[in-house]
């Protein structure tokens, strides 16, 4: 094996727009919300997320995804819990 191939091995690019399958259940910053769904963008992807209220924007939920389209980059999700706070600071 070269001295590049050994430098480079396990290394991986990421997409921006991930793939997600039914029944994933992840962790996402809720970036808005109205009254009864909030939404979150992974890279390019979109997930609306549903049972979510203005009282979990910029907090850290876990969401199970109820559906997925790979060629728009956007499905939907049902919110879980509260998993962490926001990442600012005041």
């Amino acid at each position: 094996m070269s001295l590049f191939g050994k430098y480079m091995r396990g290394w991986t690019f990421r997409s921006s727009s991930p793939s997600l399958t039914e029944g994933d259940e992840i962790d996402v910053f809720v970036a808005e919300s109205n009254s009864d769904e909030g939404h979150a963008y992974i890279g390019d992807t979109h997930l609306v997320i549903e049972g979510t209220g203005p009282e979990t924007v910029e907090k850290r939920v876990r969401v199970r995804v109820t559906e997925f389209d790979d060629s728009t980059a956007r499905g939907r999700g049902e919110f879980l819990e509260v998993v962490g706070e926001s990442s600012y600071t005041e």
